[in-house]
């Protein structure tokens, strides 16, 4: 009976850890006046070595340096096909008619600063550590409030 009652409450305490865990990334990932950077990457069907790349080191400069960011929601990584029905209003917006890159900071819950920063992406890609130095203080940059 012991044995029960101890499983039951390891159970429990596990239940209410996960579900305290989960109301923390909501809260941080819901709340508007939380400086957030989205992160777009437009690209085409047909991609180049140039145009994968970007999105491999864009992926390796997230995960490595804002795993945390991205997890909370902080950082909102979208990776969108332009040719696709479904992103036609994303690629308007963002003038987005091939590889683009772009930064989006929100601010109080609103779009403050947007940066087109694709000219730096081909500029920088051929050299994977300047690229993922960069593009890293630039989004550090856009996280301040």
């Amino acid at each position: 009976m012991k044995t029960i009652t101890l499983i039951f409450l390891i159970l429990f305490l596990n239940s209410l850890l996960t579900f305290s865990q989960n109301v923390g990334d909501t809260l941080v990932s819901n709340n508007p006046t939380i400086t957030k950077v989205k992160v777009f990457y437009f690209h085409i069907t047909d991609r180049c070595h140039t145009c994968t790349s970007i999105e491999e080191n864009l992926r390796k400069t997230l995960l490595g340096n804002f795993k945390n960011e991205l997890d909370s929601g902080i950082i909102d990584l979208q990776i969108l096909n332009c040719e696709k029905i479904e992103n036609v209003a994303l690629v308007k917006k963002y003038e987005a008619y091939g590889s683009t890159l772009a930064l989006t900071k929100i601010e109080n819950g609103a779009e403050v600063k947007i940066d087109d920063i694709t000219n730096f992406a081909f500029s920088k890609i051929h050299d994977e550590s300047v690229f993922i130095s960069e593009l890293k203080l630039k989004i550090q940059e856009l996280l301040k409030p």
